[in-house]
């Protein structure tokens, strides 16, 4: 029998996740707007910049993991800048009137207790340049070093409010920063010790969002009593192997690196010099994203100004993305005859803390992919292509692909159906996302049936173990490679084309279309792959090793008969056979600026 020791902390995280206290958007707690006299004396990033990052005459390193350097281009620093989610913020409030300030707590947590997520479409951030780049930065300094904790929590490992941004600021004039040091000194804030602000329960906060106005059906369309979950990525750690105490893994340990010696992490004369200091390049999976808001033309002038920030937060997701999932070449021939068909077995095995991928349901995918190499390079599809016409994955013959899909009951049909107003979304459609070691799912967040992941011993496993039959190209012949390959997207021309549709208010889809061809459509990004010699017979010759496209038919998965032990990496270490394409360079999404000015067009009556 399956056994998973379930800590008092997850026990109380999951109770709270089920719960129905909040019955509304008006009921949840956490510090309200006008809470603070004199707007809570919130302070601008770039006046922590003075400090906490590197200038012209320190060492250019630095930018490797100074503060202000590591995080101004992650889309943390970006939240409220992101027009994606502009887009669907429009969208949410033609939908859902008044749910646009719900929207922004989360984008802009100090700009909602600031009385600025009002009126819903973000129109109400402050004009004024120096305060109303508190708004604008999303998720700044002052969002995480000025956050206070629950008093009396229920669970002392967990001293916040989980989910929805219920964050919690006190009225401190002199701005007291919290932070991992306790003799930290500044000529410009008080600082104090808070050890709480590395824990998985802090970034809870916000990376766990469900819709306090809309419960969740079950499969046949009944009402339960939960919220539905829009984002579950907190509970998805909690209910794994990586949050309990002896394997333990949190958030930071992926996704706040430690740089390599002593160094420095403010610029002043003689600074203090931290072991290993943490960086604030809070990267995942959302690599599109940084690109999208590098090339808003309202970013213009913040893109400028921190053009290496944008880099490195480019480079560190596909880093990120590359350690999120490896794939094994389980099976296959190693020769095949022009023609043929034959079967791969396949294993994509999650390597984070929660499902692969996690996060934004409406966008994000990934799939399994079978590709033919000839020995000059040309490559021949035979499974999970992808159509660029259409943007869509090849689904003949069909492959595994991981992602949810959340929708909306039809009364009428009596079934859930698949639609992208997520405001409205009260069904889990599907979920194929890989789950992480260790998982115990609940009613949120548990795996459909389209993939079997379970271990036929109670539990769930963090792999996809799948065969499946391709045929071999017609013209193939000689020594090639059979490379087995995921692939992943940050955003889809599906929900790019629902949010341009869909928006009868402003312009904002028309402007997030036309950012999403100057940058070249979000392309897939290959994030890992595994290769094996296949001979096909006779001699490949001068371009002879391709042929005709391969066909193939349908992929089964389950149990494997003897699966191996899962790696030990955590989740923090890349163990993908192969990288290839980073997909669009930061340099490209640069130029898209010229192109979205040149190109703007008219919105789409």
């Amino acid at each position: 029998m399956h056994v998973k020791r379930t800590s008092l902390g997850t026990l109380l995280a999951l109770t709270l996740f089920s719960s129905t206290s909040a019955a509304g958007i008006d009921d949840l707690l956490g510090t309200q707007p006008s809470d603070l006299p004199n707007g809570g004396n919130f302070k601008s990033a770039e006046i922590c910049a003075g400090c906490h990052r590197t200038d012209a005459n320190d060492n250019p390193a630095w930018k490797e993991h100074m503060p202000y350097d590591t995080w101004a281009g992650t889309m943390m620093g970006n939240a409220a800048r992101d027009p994606v989610f502009f887009a669907a913020l429009t969208v949410t409030n033609q939908d859902f009137p008044e749910m646009g300030t719900f929207c922004l707590r989360c984008h802009s947590p100090i700009a909602y207790v600031r009385g600025h997520a009002s009126p819903p479409d973000g129109s109400g951030f402050d004009p004024n340049l120096s305060e109303g780049l508190v708004d604008t930065q999303g998720v700044g300094c002052d969002t995480c070093h000025r956050a206070a904790k629950l008093t009396d929590p229920a669970d002392p490992n967990a001293p916040y409010y989980l989910a929805n941004a219920q964050m919690l600021y006190e009225d401190d004039p002199d701005g007291t920063k919290r932070g991992p040091y306790s003799d930290a000194n500044s000529p410009n804030h008080g600082s104090v010790q808070e050890t709480s602000l590395a824990s998985s329960s802090f970034c809870g906060q916000c990376h766990q969002v469900t819709n306090p106005e809309v419960m969740l059906r079950d499969e046949i369309g009944t009402p339960t009593t939960l919220e539905f979950p829009l984002d579950t990525t907190y509970e998805e750690w909690v209910a794994s192997e990586f949050s309990v105490e002896a394997t333990k893994k949190s958030c930071i340990d992926c996704h706040m690196r430690r740089a390599d010696g002593d160094l420095p992490i403010v610029n002043l004369f003689d600074p203090k010099l931290r072991p290993n200091p943490r960086d604030h390049a809070i990267v995942g999976g959302n690599h599109w994203g940084i690109q999208a808001v590098m090339a808003s033309p309202a970013n213009a002038e913040h893109v400028e100004a921190n053009q290496d920030a944008f880099a490195l937060a480019l480079d560190r997701t596909m880093e990120s993305l590359r350690s999120a999932a490896s794939v094994t070449l389980v099976e296959a021939p190693s020769e095949a005859r022009p023609g043929e068909a034959f079967e791969v077995r396949v294993r994509v095995e999650n390597l984070t803390g929660h499902k692969f991928p996690t996060g934004y349901a409406e966008s994000r995918r990934a799939w399994v992919a079978v590709t033919l190499v000839d020995d000059e390079g040309v490559e021949r599809t035979l499974l999970g292509g992808y159509d660029t016409a259409t943007g869509e994955i090849v689904t003949d013959p069909p492959t595994h692909v991981y992602k949810a899909v959340h929708g909306k009951w039809n009364d009428q049909l009596g079934v859930g159906e698949a639609e992208e107003h997520l405001a409205l979304h009260d069904m889990i459609i599907s979920d194929t996302r890989i789950p992480p070691r260790g998982f115990v799912p609940s009613d949120t967040t548990r795996p459909t049936q389209e993939i079997d992941f379970t271990d036929g011993n109670g539990g769930y496993r963090s792999f996809d173990e799948a065969s499946f039959t391709v045929t071999a190209p017609s013209g193939a012949s000689g020594m090639q490679t059979l490379s087995v390959r995921v692939y992943y997207q940050s955003m889809t021309r599906h929900y790019i084309e629902f949010l341009r549709d869909q928006n009868v208010t402003d312009d904002r889809g028309q402007l997030l279309e036309e950012i999403y061809l100057a940058t070249g459509e979000a392309p897939p990004i290959l994030i890992a792959s595994a290769d094996a010699p296949i001979d096909f017979g006779g001699s490949a010759g001068p371009g002879g090793g391709g042929g005709q496209g391969g066909t193939g038919g349908t992929g089964s998965g389950g149990s494997p008969p003897n699966p191996s032990n899962p790696g030990d990496d955590g989740g923090c270490g890349c163990r993908a056979a192969g990288a290839g394409d980073a997909g669009p360079l930061a340099a490209a999404a640069l130029t898209g600026l010229a192109l979205v000015a040149a190109t703007r067009r008219r919105r789409r009556r």
